[in-house]
Formats: structure tokens, sequence, C-alpha cells
């Protein structure tokens, strides 16, 4: 018995206060679970985007299909051998005037070159020449597509044209996903100029802008650096985007432009046009202008 006056702690107000105390633990296992679960599935979705960012970033047409059953009837197919042995095929449209330039193009990343006729007839309409192959894993050509390795087969598709007509005479041609390719290329080459239809800053800033919940840079496989490779190009470049581009910002291409060379861009945007420009709407003779003030 305790002495009168002394304090004492029953075995029933002990096991209160420990029951009080112990009360907020479900409610700390359960932060815990959601916050694993959380992070989990942070890691899950990273490992996803990364595993099959290619998927996202190229849709191929595999199948090969003729220009002739596209409207362009003095079309030719060309295989070109990859340095690899990939085999590369696309249309070839001989020039037919020595006075004209050579379109070297490089397209967007959906679909095959079938759905570029349309344009290609307009780029040749007056005798000049175009060229344009399927990426690797496009319309006929073996291979999957990589920045690399479309970087390689651009060297090697120019190397082929070279031979066929003066360098001087080639005209690089990049379309969306192609401006990188092309101007990569051009900094590289020596070549009559560069065009660029709605052309990135880099894959890496879009999709920098497209998943801002990634660390992109350092997932991103295939970052496209049109923002490094502009200012090595010496030869002129056009540069040309639609104001309602809801792929690409017009914004993208004003401050691609801003770093080349001074003097060296000529850059039009087009009211009320989407990605990818048609080039009935404005483009071509503005195209061709600017070859005339370039020759």
């Amino acid at each position: 018995m305790n002495a009168p006056g002394a304090f004492s702690i029953s075995a029933s107000m002990t096991e209160q206060a420990l029951t009080a105390k112990s009360a907020p633990a479900p409610l700390r296992r359960r932060a815990l679970r959601l916050l694993i679960w959380v992070f989990g599935s942070y890691l899950a979705a990273a490992g996803y985007m990364t595993i099959f960012q290619r998927s996202f970033l190229y849709h191929p047409a595999p199948e090969w299909q003729a220009p002739r059953d596209h409207g362009l009837a003095g079309a030719e197919r060309i295989e070109i051998a990859a340095n690899d042995g990939t085999k590369l095929v696309g249309w070839w449209l001989p020039p037919k005037r020595d006075d004209r330039p050579v379109f070297l193009y490089f397209q967007g990343n959906a679909n095959g070159l079938s759905r570029r006729a349309g344009r290609f007839g307009l780029m040749a309409e007056d005798g000049s020449g175009v060229l344009a192959l399927s990426y690797r894993g496009y319309g006929g050509s073996g291979g999957a597509p990589s920045e690399a390795a479309l970087h390689a087969d651009a060297r090697t598709i120019l190397a082929e044209l070279s031979r066929r007509v003066a360098p001087a005479r080639i005209v690089i041609f990049g379309e969306s996903l192609g401006t990188g390719v092309a101007l990569r290329l051009a900094a590289e080459a020596q070549v009559r100029g560069v065009i660029l239809d709605s052309p990135y800053l880099s894959v890496m800033d879009r999709a920098r802008a497209s998943y801002p919940w990634l660390p992109v840079s350092l997932l991103l496989a295939d970052q496209f650096r049109s923002d490094q490779f502009i200012r090595q190009v010496d030869e002129p470049i056009f540069i040309f985007h639609g104001s309602e581009d809801r792929v690409i910002p017009a914004e993208d291409s004003e401050k691609l432009a801003a770093l080349g060379k001074p003097g060296q861009v000529t850059r039009k945007v087009y009211p009320g046009e989407p990605h990818v420009v048609p080039l009935n709407r404005g483009p071509m003779p503005d195209i061709l202008a600017w070859l005339a003030a370039n020759p």
C-alpha cells in the first residue's frame, strides 16, 4: 500500500497511456504504404517511358509504296546500302534541268513518303530534283530508327547524291523531326542551303515540355540537339512555320533562328497554318524566291 499522499500509477492507467501513445501507428503505416506506392508507380512509369521511348518518337509506315502509285510518274525507286549493310529505299526524282537545285528531303516522324508525294511534286515542278529515303523501319527500309542511325544514314545518302549532282546544287530539306537530321548533316557538309519546315529547338526541349515530371536529360536517348548544330551551319537557312502549330510551337523556330549565324537565317511564319505547312499555301513561292536570292 502506498503511503498517504504518495504518487501511484495503476496498471489500468499505464495501459491507457501506452494505447494512446501507439494510436498514430496505423496512420503512419498507411502513409508509408502510400508513399511506397506513389514512388513505385513513378519508377514504373519512368521505366516504361524509358524502355519504350522510341515508340513515342517514331511512328513508321513500314510498307514500301511505289511513287508512281501516288502521282509521281517521273520518280524512280532507289536503294542505298547503309554503312552497316542495312538496305535503305526511297524515291528519286531526277532533275530535268541542270540549272535547278536538287532537294535532299528528310521527313517527319509519322507515316511514309507517300504522305509527302504532293509536296514532292510541287518541289520538282520547275525541273528541280528530289531525293527522299525512307528512314530505317519506314517504307521498305530495313533496321530500326534511332538518332545515331539516322545521322549516319544521312551522311551516306548525301555522299550518294553528291556522286549524281554537284554539292553546290544540293538543298537539304528537313520536315519536323527531319529538321534535326537536316541541321546535323548541314553542319558537317558543304551544300547550297538548308530548308526547315516546322523545326524544334531540340527533341529534348519538346520532351521536357511534354513530360515535366521526368528527368528527361538523363533518360532521353535521341535528343536531336538542333540548338547546338544550327550555329555550325555556314550555308543560308530558310525556316518556315505555321502560327497554329500544336505539335511544335512557332516560338521554337524563333528561338532556333536566333541561334544561327547573323544574317544567315530567313524565317517566315504563315498565319493560321498548322504543323508542317502545305507548300501550296505560300511556302513554295517563298522557297523559290529564297533560292533565287541565294544562288
